[in-house]
């Protein structure tokens, strides 16, 4: 039961706070403007916000606001047709142009060097397999012993 009565009191809140725009801006009729009064007198939690809104609104009213300067428009709409000028990259300031400069060649070196040592390890597995399949390896053992052959046993 008293949940059935919170429910209904924040059901009553909630189109409270919704009629806070007609009440600010007098389009209430009579009877609905009753029943805003008299839930804002009952409610504290609903006076205190619709106090803060009021006072936000009021505040808005006071200010004078700030009138643009005579010719605004027209200036404004003659630099909308402006043609739009492209930058381009030498434009930019010298340490700009000297950074994307030194990214460039650091990024073409670095190239460089990965691309002549993948050329480096192609040519060394090129070569094992040349050696893998030649003739002469039967005799490596012999080949590779040819230092530790003495006397007249020469080649």
């Amino acid at each position: 039961m008293v949940f059935n009565q919170m429910k209904s009191k924040d059901m009553s809140c909630q189109a409270f706070t919704g009629q806070f725009d007609e009440r600010l801006d007098g389009r209430l009729d009579e009877s609905s403007q009753a029943a805003f009064d008299a839930h804002l007198a009952s409610c504290t939690s609903c006076r205190r916000e619709w106090d803060a809104y009021n006072a936000v609104w009021q505040a808005l009213a006071r200010d004078e606001g700030i009138e643009p300067s005579f010719g605004f428009a027209e200036r404004t709409l003659r630099r909308l047709n402006e043609p739009q000028v492209a930058i381009h990259w030498w434009a930019w300031r010298p340490s700009l142009r000297w950074a994307s400069l030194a990214a460039t060649v650091m990024a073409l070196g670095v190239g460089g060097w990965i691309g002549h040592e993948r050329m480096t390890e192609r040519r060394r597995a090129e070569a094992y397999a040349r050696i893998q399949h030649a003739d002469y390896l039967e005799d490596f053992d012999v080949i590779a012993n040819l230092d530790q052959l003495k006397g007249d046993k020469q080649l």
